[in-house]
């Protein structure tokens, strides 16, 4: 049996992940929350004062993050104490992240991994803030590891990535509709298999018992179905409107009060607040919906634009250096982090899509693959931002870490000249031109090409 402890090269990339996300926590302690953040710790707060999960401007936000807020603050006194349980979630993940792909590639491309996570200055600092990426992603790891043990054992072993997955639609509402794409990987070559279709309904009865509950209680206090939020009429907004698709990205999108309003100004007025946050959201779907009904073309067309955003090599970290958040830092340290976060970026991207394309096979390719593309999808149509992307990268860092092992054999397979090569050399150039698009909203004098 592997014992991760016994891994020299591990036990120094978990250390190693540990310093670096604990060292800004202790340098920048009193740094103030930035929007969401400040939510997060109003709703943790409605909470603790006996109002319930409450909605916000608007928006009813999934509960498990401003909940295990709460939690936080019941327990330590402070909500932001939740970067703690972040820090431990994070060493975790670079041990599962070695585990998937050691299980995939073998041990040199799960060393590539792990590190690039444990030095991934994006995944330093969102375990750092107190936004819900490092936890979601976990969860989505720790689901994908589950479900290796589930395909290896009995059924009643699927009842844990259903668990797994239920808690990932309680952290983020874009995973509601995931499940499906953990069945597939649950049944992947093994469909005829009894036991494996019991695997799946035991999985489908975690990811219930998982949700059912706060569904139930969100459901009667609301008087409308709620299964873990309600904000898809808002992102419709953002995203489907007469002014472009909104994001909140460094150059790239709008960063104070004064640079919204100017922007929705060119839009339709937004639906009218009221007590109930389940209204306001069935309005703005409604709009949104007439919205694209009324531009069709401009709808399929504005595709490629929200994918940019979401591919941009940037991250809320270069937003946050140009902001001057990161106070005391010396200027020749900021440009090496902004570099280094674009860096980051494409190996990520761009090595885990040729590894998948040129190496990924059987049901970790499948399950990773959907569950990227799910993601993809859902922003594709509503709106996109670099945060949205984090909690994916891991997958594919799986991916990228055969590539980085093994350079020559993933060359190999490119020349191979097969369908799924092929297909891997367009998804790669569109992929390059995508994420080029907004490169150089990094720099504060090179916004364009």
């Amino acid at each position: 049996m592997w014992r991760w402890w016994h891994d020299t090269n591990l036990r120094a990339a978990v250390l190693v992940a540990g310093v670096l996300r604990l060292v800004p926590m202790l340098v920048w302690i009193d740094k103030p929350c930035v929007r969401d953040e400040c939510t997060y710790i109003d709703l943790a707060q409605n909470l603790l004062d006996g109002q319930g999960i409450t909605g916000s401007h608007g928006w009813l936000w999934a509960p498990a993050y401003p909940a295990l807020m709460a939690v936080h603050e019941v327990l330590f006194g402070y909500p932001g104490a939740i970067q703690v349980t972040q820090l431990l979630v994070a060493m975790a993940s670079v041990v599962w992240l070695h585990s998937l792909t050691r299980g995939e590639y073998g041990d040199r491309a799960a060393r590539w991994a792990s590190w690039l996570y444990a030095l991934n200055p994006t995944l330093i600092f969102y375990t750092t803030s107190m936004w819900s990426e490092t936890l979601y992603s976990g969860l989505l790891l720790g689901a994908l590891l589950s479900l290796r043990w589930a395909r290896g054992g009995a059924a009643v072993r699927g009842f844990l990535p259903g668990l797994l997955v239920g808690a990932c639609v309680l952290f983020r509402g874009v995973a509601t509709y995931m499940l499906p794409v953990f069945l597939v990987g649950l049944l992947w070559g093994r469909w005829r298999e009894a036991g494996a279709r019991w695997g799946a309904l035991a999985c489908v009865v975690g990811a219930v018992i998982a949700v059912a509950p706060y569904s139930a209680y969100a459901t009667n206090k609301w008087g409308e179905l709620v299964i873990a939020d309600r904000t898809m009429g808002q992102m419709m907004y953002l995203g489907n409107n007469d002014f472009p698709p909104m994001t909140f990205d460094t150059g790239n999108g709008t960063l104070s009060d004064r640079a919204y309003e100017r922007a929705t100004s060119q839009g339709r007025e937004p639906c009218k607040k009221s007590g109930n946050p389940i209204e306001k959201d069935d309005c703005e779907a409604a709009a949104g919906t007439a919205w694209i009904e009324a531009h069709p073309a401009e709808f399929v067309a504005r595709m490629p634009l929200r994918v940019a955003q979401l591919v941009n090599p940037n991250s809320f970290l270069t937003r946050h250096l140009r902001w001057g958040r990161w106070r005391g830092l010396p200027q020749w340290a900021d440009e090496i982090l902004v570099v280094s976060v674009v860096g980051f970026s494409f190996v990520t991207l761009l090595a885990g899509t040729l590894g998948w394309f040129t190496r990924a096979r059987g049901w970790y390719a499948a399950t990773s693959g959907l569950t990227v593309l799910y993601h993809v999808a859902a922003i594709a149509v509503l709106a996109g931002l670099t945060r949205y992307r984090v909690p994916l990268e891991p997958l594919w860092l799986v991916h990228a870490g055969v590539v980085l092992a093994e350079p020559r054999e993933t060359w190999a397979q490119l020349r191979g000249g097969s369908l799924r090569s092929l297909l891997g050399v367009v998804t790669l150039i569109v992929l390059l031109a995508l994420m080029l698009r907004f490169l150089p909203a990094g720099w504060p004098t090179w916004r364009h090409w």
